[in-house]
């Protein structure tokens, strides 16, 4: 009876080093460091699962000593407990009552051992892992602490055949972009974040990859005033366009003098004539390449919100500002309107979609549910618009199509060389094929 008690115990304290390891294992970082705020156990857990070769050998250790003793003590004595009962039932398998009976022994503690010393403690450690681990981490600490020489060449051992196999210590705890991306997926699965949360957080993921020229205006859909023209042709365009700045120029749109920005003319109200370009910010230059990170740090430097793109021969090409960031990040699709104060998409009747050529490729993507887009890898294209041209390797003209990833996409305007709108079919069984 004694050795009974004894291999239940075991097989307890198997299980206390199995949840033990599964809670510090799968313990979120993060909460720890929360939880470590107010609680000694919580900082002693994040120090194990920042140390994981030592807490791993510490429990292999003990689990192995214990699975050791388990088949020590279990073995033979419950082994011949159950001989013994098998000689007084069966008196005629008396030869072979012995290693029935060890093999019957062997079966159940094996069993106890899986159900009730691994599978069942780590169900439960993954209920609770930060506060379990919390709760083991001050006892295993000091458990690791005795045992300490064994770890210690264990874990030199451990790290060698690691180095051999080519794996850095620290690349379980890296963390990727895409492991966030999926975070963010399965958090929106279970509903704990909504549509226009994972929508958001999923553009600030993208937000990195994006640069001036994808988010800028194009020089010829700027809202210019000229130095040269008269003061009603500028306040006609400031009439036309209303803006807060506007980007100023003289003779032709290389020659850029600065910005206006108009909350500057308030103090002039009074006069008879106002000077327009009486004081004009300086013009801040960025290329077509800079971030949109980079841009927002520039614009924190400058104290400005808008900046002129350039290439790489020093002709603007565009023009950028703060909004047009955070657009990218706040998302456009159901308010954004084009140059001419048009909506960007209009959903028709029969759920088709009717897009401006000028949408950028993000909200395209968005609007498609795809993280892909034809030819993306090939051509380098920043609009609905520059996704028909490398489609077809030219300026299509009205009517022409192509099909993709269940969409059919149809250019039905043009503004002369430019696509102004495009038609996107979700393609069903009723849709007529190509001929």
């Amino acid at each position: 009876m004694l050795e009974l008690l004894i291999v239940i115990a075991l097989i307890g304290l198997n299980g206390f080093f199995a949840m033990s390891e599964m809670a510090l294992v799968t313990a979120r970082k993060l909460k720890l460091k929360q939880m470590a705020e107010t609680s000694r156990g919580a900082a002693k857990a994040l120090t194990l699962a920042e140390q994981p070769d030592n807490l791993l050998s510490t429990v292999q250790v003990c689990i192995t000593a214990i699975g050791l003793l388990a088949g020590l003590f279990g073995g033979d004595a419950i082994g011949g407990l159950i001989a013994g009962w098998l000689e007084g039932l069966l008196p005629g398998i008396s030869a072979y009552a012995r290693p029935i009976g060890i093999g019957t022994a062997m079966t159940l503690i094996t069993a106890g051992s899986v159900i009730f010393g691994e599978l069942i403690p780590k169900r439960l450690a993954l209920t609770r892992p930060e506060a379990i681990a919390a709760a083991v981490a001050i006892p295993l600490d000091a458990l690791a602490t005795l045992s300490k020489p064994v770890v210690f060449t264990l874990g030199a051992i451990n790290r060698a055949v690691l180095r051999l196999l080519g794996i850095q210590d620290d690349a379980r705890n890296a963390i990727t972009e895409e492991e966030i991306q999926l975070l963010v997926s399965e958090g929106h699965e279970q509903g704990v974040i909504d549509d226009d949360e994972r929508n958001m957080m999923n553009r600030v993921m993208r937000l990195g990859d994006r640069d001036a020229e994808s988010l800028m205006t194009p020089r010829t859909r700027i809202a210019w005033l000229n130095a040269e023209a008269d003061f009603e042709e500028n306040l006609a365009t400031m009439r036309a366009t209303p803006f807060s700045r506007y980007p100023v120029y003289r003779g032709n749109d290389q020659n850029v003098l600065g910005v206006l920005e108009v909350k500057s003319l308030l103090h002039d109200l009074d006069q008879t004539r106002l000077d327009l370009f009486r004081e004009l910010r300086e013009t801040v230059f960025v290329s077509e390449s800079t971030q949109a990170m980079k841009l927002l740090e520039i614009f924190r430097e400058e104290q400005q919100s808008l900046a002129l793109v350039v290439d790489e021969y020093g002709d603007v090409t565009g023009m950028v500002s703060v909004n047009d960031v955070m657009g990218a990040v706040l998302g456009r699709l159901q308010t954004a309107e084009n140059y001419d104060n048009q909506p960007m998409v209009v959903v028709r009747d029969d759920g088709s979609l009717l897009v401006d050529g000028s949408l950028p490729v993000d909200d395209l993507r968005e609007l498609l549910g795809t993280s892909r887009l034809p030819d993306e890898d090939a051509h380098d294209y920043h609009t609905a618009a520059g996704m028909l041209i490398a489609q077809f390797g030219r300026i299509p003209h009205v009517g022409e199509h192509f099909e993709w990833a269940g969409w059919r996409v149809e250019v039905v305007d043009l503004d002369g060389p430019r696509i102004d709108k495009l038609l996107l079919q979700r393609l069903t069984a009723e849709t007529p094929a190509d001929e």
